[in-house]
């Protein structure tokens, strides 16, 4: 006879294929000994229970059983090892390796051996913690609607002057596990001070009683419970750790053994009557979003039946007074006589919000509810009005249909009003919408089945990936992305169309929710950014994820923008500062410059030299002289460069000549393009443009940096960037050309898009360009752009400009004579010495006193103040310019208008604003001699203009 073919490890096809399909299996396929010892387990023990097969073999499976579990599962195994049962199926705990547990459900039976001998007991383990939870929501749920209902009822049959929150208590604290729970009732003493007191208490067993604590009665509220009383004046709750509230709460609670608690108001007619308290004694556990919603509902009955409590006696005395309390709630009350005359004795005006049916069609209308109700719930009805005994205090849902169409959902609670004689001649009872809650129950049955129709009409572009694949795309990503339809992108991954994301970038199946920032690559590589939030559900049935992304493009643009100005207001500020600082120096450097240049021309002549001495080489010394003065004017120019961008009035549109602005920008630019590119100027005749100096000065130096990094170094005789100007028509072009790489035609259409660079990552932003275009645009221009890939580029800037007005030339006058200029009195003010004894120098005419602070100027004016003109600085430490003029003006009428104002060109707000309001002329740094002169001439001679 043929022997079955035996591997050397002594098992035969048949086995391995039964091994490979126990390995497999998702559920635990298990075997023990009669000692209920481990001695097989596949693979799936370990992913059930984190436990590696191999260190759980041999032991007793009991050791993994959840302690609470284990006494239970003992019994069972016996029942199965005695032989009283064929098999066992059971729910049990199984420990987790990471310390938690999971639910199983475990199928055993007895094994023999070839002999019959019992050798132990096989079976498997499945997972069902999912649905035990799933199980255990629903059912904490019921179980919390249970104690609202019950304690709704309680508090309905709370006879007068009974105990209103004992009854209540109960089952709240038994349905939401607290360790106590308990009602404050607060009041204010004679003082206007805001106490509390204990009122009512339920204690767990095990729990200590606090109702007797003398502590807990008048209590002041304020300031130790006073972020209590902020919190639950307008509504909110206070809730969490003890161990993490303030010290002075601590205080009071923690010697009651309170680790956590839920406190909710209690409200009369919007204001605080009390509080209700929950406190966890055992574990540090917090109440989740549902329990305090629900609890919530509680404290509101509760509110509720203190409020009817507080107008019982009122109410049976007057019946108005009633209707009105009725009024104010949020549930429909009514009173239903059984007897002759049937109908509504009283229906509360809420009913026409709820039912769109108002009291008075009640009132007319016995059969009204009968007609109103669901078909299907009639009998219910029935028995609601006519049997109210029957229900026997429990809830009854019914179905009414508005007078539009629309389902409500109410939940009645009914009490039979009875007569001496024990007959039931009335109901009273009160309807409570619940169509929300209803309409949520349903809506989360057909979640999955709607959520496809959800995402179709989201506005944000959205898609739902199983397995790192996509399954459902909405419309507004298949049109975002550029596709025609959804089907294009199943089975892609979302990933493929987002640029800078480390790996798949979106939430996986087991992760929390993900939010992150992307770029959104569209079907023809354009980029958009997007705010990408990723979390996962379940779709169909099965584990999925869900993205969304959120176009953020113009956003991020609009915050890019306002970085990049504020970055340009701190350089701004830097370079008004520089200036300041080198015109103060500069000042008197290019004056004594001039000074000694002129004294060597008026005094120094070439000449025969001193016997024995060699002459001296005056024409050497002016050249020296000469060239030291160039310098010091080219450090000016790069000064009046600086304050192009130091001006505050950057929005201010003047008429401006793009040639010179065309220099600053060449002159700032030079060291970019030196080492790159020649630069050539091919400036024709153009008029001046209306725009402001300092934004066109941004656009030309961002699309000259541009082209000259365009070009590599080191090649500057092979290279040329041309500046070119020319008028058409009412308009004036400015082309700026390069021969640098050029723009590939592939993203010409792009480069004008915010964002979108192709330089190297840490040299631009992209948003130069786009910024660029946007200013243009603004004065009324456009910017366009030729571009051959490997020769160059030429962006062309067309500015508007204005039609100049016509110049009416006056008649030429006779050029009178220059009259003698008299010998005035001068005072110069200037925290910087040397600038002082440049002003007196240049004012040798005239009797120049010089003072170096604010102070020391009113000093010299308290002793003479006759002075026919003030050369004043504008920025001074001690006292200021304007500080100056104002106490001058105060003390000295008339004298403020013979001041003139000296600047570096550093001003404060406030500066800014005195110079501009007064008519005093303003002299800058370095100075112009001729002008200088000019204005102190005019004061000596004419006086201040308005002078009489």
């Amino acid at each position: 006879m043929q022997m079955p073919f035996t591997r050397p490890d002594g098992t035969t096809p048949t086995e391995r294929r039964f091994r490979q399909v126990i390995d497999t299996l998702q559920e635990v396929v298990f075997q023990t000994d009669t000692e209920r010892n481990w001695v097989f387990l596949n693979p799936a023990w370990t992913e059930v229970t984190g436990f590696p097969v191999e260190e759980s073999l041999g032991r007793s499976a009991l050791d993994f059983v959840h302690p609470d579990d284990r006494e239970r599962t003992l019994e069972v195994c016996k029942t199965l090892l005695t032989r009283e049962r064929e098999f066992v199926q059971h729910e049990v705990r199984y420990l987790t390796r990471d310390g938690g547990f999971r639910w199983v459900e475990v199928f055993a039976r007895v094994t023999f051996d070839d002999t019959g001998a019992l050798v132990g007991m096989a079976g498997t383990l499945n997972n069902i913690t999912e649905r035990k939870r799933t199980s255990d929501a629903l059912a904490r749920r019921e179980r919390y609607l249970t104690a609202l209902v019950d304690m709704q009822q309680r508090l309905l049959s709370v006879p007068e002057g009974g105990d209103l929150y004992g009854p209540a208590l109960a089952p709240l604290g038994q349905a939401s596990g607290a360790s106590r729970v308990y009602v404050f009732e607060t009041f204010t003493d004679a003082k206007g001070a805001l106490l509390c007191s204990q009122r009512a208490e339920w204690c767990a067993p095990g729990v200590t009683p606090e109702i007797d604590n003398p502590m807990l009665q008048d209590l002041p509220m304020r300031p130790i419970l006073g972020r209590w009383v902020s919190l639950l004046e307008r509504g909110e709750v206070v809730t969490g750790r003890v161990a993490t509230f303030p010290a002075v709460e601590r205080d009071l609670l923690e010697p009651q053994g309170i680790l956590t608690l839920l406190v909710l108001p209690l409200r009369v007619q919007g204001r605080l009557v009390g509080f209700v308290g929950f406190d966890n004694c055992f574990e540090a556990r917090e109440w989740d979003r549902l329990e305090v919603d629900l609890l919530s509902a509680a404290s509101g009955a509760i509110s509720v039946s203190l409020e009817r409590r507080a107008s019982e006696r009122a109410l049976r005395e007057h019946e108005h007074r009633f209707r009105q309390l009725a009024e104010n709630a949020s549930d429909v009350l009514y009173l239903y006589r059984c007897e002759a005359p049937r109908g509504f004795a009283y229906v509360s005006r809420v009913a026409h919000a709820k039912l769109g049916l108002g009291p008075e069609a009640h009132y007319s209308d016995p059969e009204l509810w009968y007609r109103q109700v669901h078909p299907d719930d009639r009998a219910a009805l029935e028995r609601l009005l006519e049997s109210p005994q029957s229900v026997d205090g429990s809830t009854v849902e019914l179905r009414f249909l508005r007078p539009d169409g629309s389902l409500l959902w109410l939940e009645h609670v009914v009490a039979p009003v009875t007569d001496s004689a024990g007959r039931v001649v009335a109901v009273e009872g009160l309807a409570r919408d619940i169509t929300e809650r209803r309409q949520v129950e349903e809506a989360l049955k057909r979640s999955e089945a709607s959520l496809r129709a959800l995402m179709e009409g989201f506005p944000d572009p959205a898609a739902i990936e199983r397995d790192g694949h996509i399954v459902y795309a909405n419309a507004a990503l298949v049109t975002a992305l550029g596709f025609a339809r959804a089907e294009e992108l199943v089975g892609r991954r979302l990933s493929e169309f987002l640029a800078d994301v480390p790996g798949t970038g979106v939430a996986s199946v087991d992760s929390t929710p993900l939010t992150s920032e992307r770029r959104l690559v569209l079907r023809d590589g354009r980029t958009r950014v997007v705010e990408l939030a990723s979390l996962p559900l379940r779709f169909d049935g099965q584990p999925a994820v869900v993205s969304i992304a959120r176009d953020v493009t113009e956003q991020r643009q609009l915050q890019a923008r306002l970085t990049l100005a504020d970055r340009l207001a701190s350089v701004g500020t830097l370079a008004a500062g520089i200036a300041h600082e080198i015109n103060n120096p500069l000042a008197f450097v290019l004056s004594n410059l001039g000074f000694l240049s002129d004294e060597f021309r008026h005094h120094l002549s070439p000449g025969p030299g001193v016997r024995g001495v060699r002459p001296p080489d005056v024409a050497e010394w002016q050249e020296v002289l000469g060239e030291a003065c160039e310098g010091a004017e080219r450090v000016r120019q790069i000064v009046r460069q600086l304050k192009t961008f130091s001006r505050p009035d950057e929005e201010r549109m003047t008429p401006v000549d793009v040639h010179a602005v065309l220099d600053s920008v060449v002159m700032m630019a030079a060291n970019e393009i030196r080492h790159r590119a020649r630069l050539r100027r091919e400036y024709g005749t153009v008029p001046q443009v209306m725009a402001n100096e300092g934004r066109l000065c941004q656009v030309f130096l961002n699309l000259v940096v541009n082209a000259a990094q365009a070009i590599p170094e080191g090649s500057a005789h092979d290279h040329e960037i041309v500046l070119a100007t020319r008028a058409s028509g009412e308009q004036v072009v400015v082309e700026v050309r390069d021969t640098g790489s050029g723009i590939a035609p592939e993203v010409m259409g792009r480069i004008f898009d915010p964002f979108f660079t192709t330089k190297p990552v840490g040299v631009g932003t992209g948003l130069g360009l786009s910024i660029c275009h946007g200013i243009i645009s603004g004065l009324g221009g456009d910017i366009l752009v030729e571009s051959t890939l490997g020769k160059g580029s030429t962006f062309r800037v067309v500015l508007p400009s204005p039609r100049p007005d016509p110049v009416v030339r006056p008649p030429e006058a006779p050029v009178p004579a220059a009259p003698v200029v008299p010998r005035g009195r001068v005072l110069v003010v200037d925290d910087e010495p040397a600038v002082g004894r440049v002003l007196q120098r240049l004012l040798r005419g005239h009797d120049v006193e010089v003072a170096t602070s604010g102070r020391q100027a009113l000093e010299r004016m308290s002793r003479a103040p006759g002075f026919d003109a003030v050369l004043c600085d504008v920025m001074m430490p001690d006292l200021a310019g304007r500080d100056v003029y104002e106490a001058v003006r105060r003390e000295y009428p008339g004298l403020e208008r013979r001041f003139v104002f000296v600047s570096g060109g550093a001003f404060t707000s406030g500066a800014r604003e005195f110079l501009e309001r007064i008519p005093n002329p303003l002299l800058e740094k370095p100075f112009d001699e001729a002008r200088v002169r000019g204005a102190v001439e005019e004061l000596v001679r004419h006086g201040p203009p308005d002078a009489a």
